[in-house]
């Protein structure tokens, strides 16, 4: 079964009704509590458009969060823009509707960075993923500021079943079992 290929603005449309102004609330085993908060401006990291536009600061952050939402960034000004890159975050963003879902039944590994082969760039604290056979969805979580806690996603990455490295994220790591989850609605919007 293959899915319709969504475009930015849905995705976008996805991202706000979903995901922002609600807070992902976990308690983990040993009295960890999570709060998960996602941005406006985080939007485009992850989606991965980084790797696209390199540092071009137009397509990044809020300036790359209005283009979208505007219809002034589509699919396939990615692919004209950088087809290598794209080819390789177009599985990213053929699952990025999924997060929610994952949110709602991924485990929780603590991550250790040093701990990944081949070695990750990626410096964050926990990982959610889903291994839904075909794929696995891991969306990696980094603490905002030690004194609360709150972390922010900081990247989302998807593996294919066919990559020879897709448990690099995962083995090795700390499951933490969930014991309880809710989902709090907030009237602020995260900027």
């Amino acid at each position: 079964m293959h899915k319709k290929t969504k475009e930015l603005n849905e995705l976008l449309d996805i991202y706000e009704i979903e995901l922002c102004n609600r807070i992902f609330k976990y308690q983990l085993k040993n009295k960890i509590d999570i709060e998960i908060v996602f941005y406006k401006e985080n939007f485009c990291h992850l989606l991965g458009l980084q790797h696209v536009y390199k540092k071009n600061k137009k397509y990044l952050g809020i300036n790359g969060y209005n283009k979208i939402k505007n219809g002034q960034l589509k699919r396939s000004d990615l692919k004209k823009h950088n087809k290598a890159e794209y080819n390789k975050l177009e599985i990213r963003l053929d699952h990025f509707d999924e997060i929610s879902n994952m949110l709602r039944n991924g485990h929780f590994i603590k991550f250790y960075q040093y701990r990944t082969k081949p070695l990750s760039m990626i410096v964050a604290d926990f990982v959610i993923f889903q291994d839904k056979k075909e794929y696995i969805l891991h969306l990696f979580l980094r603490q905002e500021n030690s004194k609360t806690n709150q972390y922010s996603p900081v990247s989302f990455i998807v593996k294919s079943d066919n990559d020879r490295d897709k448990e690099q994220f995962i083995v090795g790591q700390e499951y933490k079992k969930i014991i309880s989850f809710e989902i709090i609605e907030t009237t602020t919007e995260h900027m």
